[in-house]
């Protein structure tokens, strides 16, 4: 067994990305500030400001009343998430450029892409004037911080473990002047987080609960108790599986040839895409492992989707707790 740190599901997302065809539709803002029905960008935030950051890359200075945008990988969620609607972003695929909210799907569509994965087009990105830049991902990529700088005031949040993100939305908010709107969502979060561990507290006493997927090559991945979906998880006050309580690191890569140390587990989570709503074939390949019959959850017919595996922010964190609360009612 050998773990990861958070760049292992990151590193594969931006192989994928990096050769994924940037085919949003052109249909975002045309550089003067007017979306393409020549309505006024919905990149503008409050009046907030000047106000000083602490971002990975420094003390940054973000000026008052920032109105244009650019968002790079997972700053984006976050931005929606707080009713900003960034002028350029970088994607992912042609269906969802981050896992987002089906509510945020269609305002994304109207956002100019800048690139996709780490392969950022400088100046795709300066010919759009933007008057602040946010870049949200992992440290063990080169995120071009350097030359954004030259092209306006830019945010760096570098992402070594999951609970980074959040920390990173609520400075963004900060910046943006969302303060007010962060706060709710947190106490939206916090709330349903509480609600769930009192009215389901004996279920969540007695049910093991981790999370697995695949990436082929003879190896699955089992999320621990301080990854994405195991945070919320425990916010809720779930019960881990041996494999998962451990929170050391965020996941741990095991030989498929060792599926057992999921025998304790009552309730397998798989992840799900965002934009397809499928389980990943690899993840799927792993019912073709002649132990995977013979697990407990597999027998009780509890291996079960879940959407937003890589929950980054507090917008599907809440919609994963709405997804585990449902789990619990059918239990």
């Amino acid at each position: 067994m050998n773990t990861r740190v958070l760049t292992s599901r990151s590193l594969r997302v931006a192989a994928v990305a990096a050769t994924a065809a940037l085919t949003l539709a052109a249909c975002g803002s045309n550089g003067d500030g007017k979306d393409a029905a020549g309505a006024p960008s919905a990149g503008a935030a409050a009046a907030a400001g000047p106000v000083v950051v602490e971002a990975t890359n420094g003390r940054i200075t973000v000026p008052a009343g920032v109105k244009r945008i650019v968002s790079i990988s997972y700053a984006t969620g976050a931005l929606l998430d707080l009713g900003v609607r960034p002028v350029g972003t970088s994607t992912i695929d042609e269906n969802n450029p981050m896992e987002l909210l089906p509510s945020q799907t269609e305002a994304a569509k109207t956002i100019e892409p800048i690139g996709s994965g780490i392969e950022i087009n400088i100046e795709k990105v300066a010919s759009l004037k933007p008057d602040l830049i946010v870049v949200e991902g992992a440290t063990a990529f080169d995120w071009g911080v350097k030359k954004l700088e030259g092209i306006a005031p830019t945010l760096y949040f570098g992402i070594d473990k999951p609970v980074d993100l959040l920390t990173a939305q609520e400075k963004i908010a900060t910046a943006v002047g969302k303060d007010a709107e962060f706060k709710k969502l947190k106490a939206d979060y916090d709330g349903k987080a509480a609600k769930i561990k009192t009215d389901y507290a004996a279920k969540l006493n007695t049910v093991k609960w981790t999370i697995a997927s695949s990436y082929g090559g003879g190896e699955f991945l089992v999320d621990t108790s301080s990854s994405w979906v195991g945070r919320v998880l425990a916010d809720a006050g779930a019960t881990f599986s041996q494999a998962s309580a451990d929170p050391a690191e965020h996941e741990v890569t095991y030989s498929t040839e060792k599926l057992d140390v999921l025998a304790d587990a009552d309730i397998v989570l798989i992840p799900r895409t965002a934009a397809t709503g499928e389980v990943p074939q690899d993840t799927k390949d792993l019912e073709k492992q002649p132990s995977w019959k013979n697990l407990k959850a597999v027998q009780a017919g509890k291996v079960l989707p879940v959407t937003y595996a890589t929950t980054d922010r507090y917008g599907t964190s809440i919609d994963v707790l709405n997804q585990v609360e449902t789990i619990l009612k059918g239990l």
